[in-house]
Order: structure tokens, then C-alpha cells, then sequence
């Protein structure tokens, strides 16, 4: 069997998961990860990977602080593994060292000794573990294998009983932006959220906060100071930046205790810090990263401020305000996939295309907060028309009209199945920007339709 056949095949296993894999706390993946890595005398090691963690949860924001953090680690000379998720256009993407995405070939490997080992857990009668699970499994496993020094690690959904938080003396952690998403599973309210996210501190470890309501950094600070944790709160650090509409330009600045940590005084400055990321949301997510930056140097890593400017400037983290040009045309990628994401893109577009002429590709699973997601970017005044598509094999353009044609002012709308072919009728307008936003899943249609993005 080839290399491909044999990734396919496991892809085919791995996506039948879900309809018979059980979600029991962390136990599964504990358990698994001790069978896995049972030593010769029969004990099992302590944590499931070998490499210093920085652990990061949140609601937005999580992705771009670990694509920030995975470069600048990689630009300081260390070997850096990268988890993440969801993928756009492969599952390759989840797992990185250096910035490279696991080989197919590997991630069926290593893919086919968790499948056997979960195989043998349930002859054994145990639960047979959850598709993320798995994921987090092969990762844990190839990382080990690299032998990288450090591995930057993005929870699923929620912290507390997440697959990831089997690590148990991480190196740092983050919490970024919170807000409303999965209630069901996470809680009705930021602060019952928070509380979930929060379940990712250890005893002693540094954590950062990335700018949040007041309620969410209570429930922070209140657990950093049961965990006895050293806290950094990034929204205290002053920031000023420039847009020219495909990267950031920042000037920071931080000056402040860090509580529960003796006193000591964290204060640093940078000027003129090249980020190829735009949007608001991301000069808070460079000053959560520039915090977890301030408390690695504590921890003796050597971060002199040209490294600290090359790992940034060299981020790479597609889907997410991603600008590039389709046919000559300006197009901007933005996952925007709940009610937070949407605001933030659509007041980034208020402020910078108010006046101009912009086209919405726009579609999202059946599941998210529809109205939520779509109506701040149908009342943008940026925005004078949306193009609907169908992704993952949902047709909900019928609830989009729906909510669209509630608009105060109306606007055209119509409706394409494809969404490279919504795209490109987009494009073939020639308006001043096209947006395509609402789903991850439609940046991925997208980018591998454009086949922006390929993995060996």
C-alpha cells in the first residue's frame, strides 16, 4: 500500500470516530498515553510528552499567540512543535516542528499504532478514546520522535477536560480573548467559560491573560492565586499600532507587578515590531504573546529583541485576516466563526473600508450562533453585498436570507453552492474587497480550491 492510500485509509477510519468514540474527562487520553508509553519495567512516565509546554486556551485568538509563539521560539534556535486545530485544507497542519507539517506518511504511522493500541484498550473494556483525542495522541507521539525542545500546545474546546491538559508541569500558560462559544458544553456565561479555560493552570506556573471583561479576569486571577501562579494581565500593556491593510506595525510598552510572584516588577519596551497579521484583535493577541515572552526570559530562555522582531515578522497563520489577491483582486480570508470573531472583523471593516465597496462570500455550520456570526457583518457599512455558499455538505443558505433580509437597510443577496465559484463571481464585480468569512471550513474550501496551500 502506498504512502497515500495508507493516509487516506486512516483518514477514513479516523472520521467514523465520532460516532462511537466516548469523551470521559481526561481519562482516555491519561490512559492511552501511559499504554503508549509504557517503559520496559512496566512504569509509566509521568507527563506524555518530553518537551517544555507552553499551554494555550481560549476562545479567539488561541491560533495566532501559538503561530506568534511557535516563530519566535523557532527564531531563538529551538526545535518548536506546533499543536493546533481545526485544519484548513489538511489534517497535516495540527502537527508542526519548525514551522513543517507532519508527513502524510508519519501521521498514518504513528496514526496506526494509536488506532491498534486503542483497539486493545477496549478488548481490555475500557472507553475507545474520541477523534481529538487521537489527534492529540499522534501529536504527543511524533513530537517525541522530533525530539523538539519545546512544544506549543492549543487546547480543543474548553481546558479543564481537555485531551491536551494531561501535561502536568507546563512551562507557562495563556488564556486569551473569552467569550460565548460552545455553551453547551463550556457553560451559558463568559465567567462559567473562563472557569473551564481556567482549568489549565498547575501549581507555580506562570500564566498571561490576554485582554478580557473584568468578570472573566477575576475568575483568572482568583485560580492564579489558588494555584499560587505568577500572573501577567496583557491588557495593562500600552500599545499603539499602524495598519497599512496587510501587517501590523506596533509599539508596546509595560510597566507592573506581576501578583503572587514576590513583587517582582515586569516592564518592557518594544518599538516598531513588524507583525503580518492585521485587525485589533491582533495587537491584543502580540501583547499576550509579548507577556509570555517576558516570563520565558524569566525561565532563562535567551530572547534579545532582534530575535523577538524576526520571530514575529516571520508568522505565518493562513485563514485568519489573511490578505492575498485572487485574478488581480483583493480578497481578505477571515474564519470570523462565532459572534466575537464576526464583530472584530467587521469593526476592522468599518474603520478602514467605511467608504468602499465590498463584496461578503459568506457561509457556517448549522450549529453556530447564525444570527450572531452573520448579522454584525450584514450591518457593516463596508459591506454592500453578500454572495451565500454551502460548506461541509450543510445547505443553510435559507437561514441566511432569513437573517440577512433583516437588516435595516436592504442589501442584494444570492446564493452559489460552490465556494470557489461564490468567490470568483465575487472577484469577476471587481469590487474594492472581497470578504469571505463565517467558517473555517469555507477558508479551507477556499484556499484548497485556490490550492494555496499544499503538504507533502
Amino acid at each position: 500500500m502506498s504512502g497515500t492510500e495508507e493516509f487516506e485509509r486512516f483518514i477514513n477510519w479516523l472520521e467514523e470516530v465520532p460516532l462511537y468514540g466516548h469523551k470521559d474527562g481526561t481519562r482516555n487520553m491519561v490512559l492511552l498515553m501511559q499504554r503508549l508509553r509504557r517503559r520496559p519495567d512496566g512504569t509509566f512516565p509521568e507527563e506524555p510528552v518530553d518537551a517544555k509546554v507552553i499551554h494555550v486556551a481560549g476562545t479567539n485568538g488561541k491560533g495566532s499567540c501559538c503561530a506568534m509563539l511557535a516563530s519566535v521560539l523557532q527564531a531563538a534556535g529551538s526545535r518548536v512543535g506546533l499543536y493546533t486545530s481545526p485544519h484548513l485544507v489538511d489534517y497535516c497542519e495540527r502537527i508542526q516542528v519548525d514551522g513543517r507539517p507532519i508527513s502524510h506518511g508519519d501521521f498514518a504511522r504513528l496514526g496506526n499504532v494509536v488506532k491498534e493500541e486503542i483497539g486493545r484498550m477496549v478488548a481490555d473494556g475500557f472507553n475507545h478514546c474520541t477523534f481529538f483525542e487521537i489527534l492529540t495522541a499522534i501529536a504527543f507521539l511524533y513530537f517525541n520522535e522530533q525530539k523538539v525542545d519545546y512544544i506549543v500546545l492549543e487546547t480543543g474546546v474548553g481546558g479543564r477536560l481537555d485531551a491536551t491538559n494531561t501535561i502536568h508541569h507546563p512551562l507557562l500558560t495563556l488564556i486569551t480573548s473569552i467569550s460565548l462559544d460552545h455553551t453547551k458544553v463550556l457553560g451559558s456565561t463568559v465567567e462559567a467559560i473562563a472557569g473551564e479555560k481556567a482549568g489549565i493552570l498547575r501549581p507555580g506556573c506562570p500564566i498571561v491573560l490576554s485582554k478580557n471583561l473584568p468578570s472573566v479576569q477575576q475568575v483568572v486571577k482568583d485560580k492564579a492565586k489558588d494555584e499560587n501562579c505568577p500572573y501577567l494581565y496583557a491588557g495593562d500593556v500600552a500599545a499603539k499600532a499602524d495598519d497599512d491593510g496587510t501587517a501590523l506595525t506596533l509599539s508596546c510598552h509595560l510597566s507592573s507587578s506581576v501578583e503572587n510572584d514576590g513583587g517582582r516588577t515586569a516592564s518592557f519596551t518594544y518599538q516598531d515590531l513588524k507583525v503580518p497579521l492585521t485587525g485589533d484583535y491582533q495587537i491584543e493577541n502580540v501583547c499576550a504573546v509579548l507577556c509570555c515572552l517576558y516570563f520565558l526570559k524569566q525561565e532563562g530562555l535567551d530572547l534579545k529583541d532582534p530575535v523577538i522582531a524576526e520571530g514575529l515578522a516571520g508568522t505565518r497563520w493562513p485563514g485568519r485576516m489573511q490578505h492575498l489577491l485572487r485574478k488581480g483582486q483583493p480578497v481578505l480570508l477571515d474564519g470570523a466563526h462565532n459572534p466575537s470573531g464576526a464583530s472584530m472583523l467587521a469593526g476592522y471593516l468599518s474603520r478602514r473600508y467605511q467608504d468602499k465597496n465590498c463584496t461578503l462570500v459568506f457561509s457556517a455550520l448549522a450549529k453556530k450562533d447564525l444570527t450572531g456570526v452573520l448579522s454584525p457583518l450584514r450591518d457593516c457599512p463596508a459591506v454592500k453585498r453578500v454572495i451565500f455558499t454551502c460548506i461541509d455538505g450543510q445547505d443553510s443558505t435559507d437561514i441566511f436570507e432569513d437573517i440577512w433580509k433583516q437588516g435595516n437597510v436592504k442589501k442584494p443577496y444570492r446564493v452559489v453552492d460552490r465556494p470557489l465559484a461564490a468567490l470568483d463571481l465575487a472577484v469577476s464585480e471587481k469590487p474594492d474587497l472581497v470578504i469571505c468569512a463565517g467558517s473555517l471550513y469555507l477558508i479551507g474550501d477556499l484556499l484548497k480550491g485556490m490550492e494555496y496551500v499544499q503538504f507533502s
